[in-house]
């Protein structure tokens, strides 16, 4: 397999910085805290760099849940760590590294909407447009067709995570 380069490192990091904007300027009005929850472990990176680009206060919290073996979902959901507070009426903000068949992140949204918050709402830093998840995604970075993505956090059996671009294996 050889690795391309898709989006380097300052289209990245520009993209992230236009979503930060974004979302502050979605939420300013509503309220001067939101409650961002990562999704590990592959949007460790993005939930950083886009948490550091937000000029307002940002409760964090991590979830960690999957559902991939190699280059394929394997349908069946794995939760690993979950958030413990209250989030009874706060602005919930969903970090998504990438989004696919959307089953993880559904399952996620399902058991978040149950703490009955004031809103909730998803940034992704990739939508993938191979299949009809159904899901709005809020806030996205960059969206591809049917093409397997490693770096910036994202994994081919946990390699590649850390490379500073989002590139393909051919």
């Amino acid at each position: 397999m050889q690795l391309k380069v898709l989006y380097d490192e300052l289209t990245v990091r520009q993209k992230i910085k236009q979503m930060a904007k974004e979302i502050e300027n979605y939420y300013k009005d509503k309220t001067d805290t939101i409650y961002a929850i990562c999704v590990l472990k592959g949007s460790i990176h993005f939930f950083s760099e886009l948490v550091l680009n937000i000029n307002m206060n940002v409760d964090y919290s991590f979830v960690h849940v999957s559902s991939y073996a190699g280059t394929e979902s394997t349908g069946k959901i794995r939760v690993k760590s979950w958030v413990e507070e209250s989030l009874e009426n706060k602005y919930v903000l969903v970090v998504e590294d990438i989004v696919d068949t959307g089953n993880t992140l559904r399952y996620i949204l399902n058991y978040l909407k149950k703490q009955r918050p004031a809103e909730l709402k998803i940034a992704a830093l990739v939508e993938k447009k191979k299949y009809d998840h159904g899901i709005p995604i809020d806030f996205v970075g960059f969206t591809v067709g049917d093409v397997f993505l490693v770096g910036y956090g994202l994994d081919y059996e946990e390699k590649y995570r850390n490379l500073p671009y989002i590139g393909y294996l051919e």
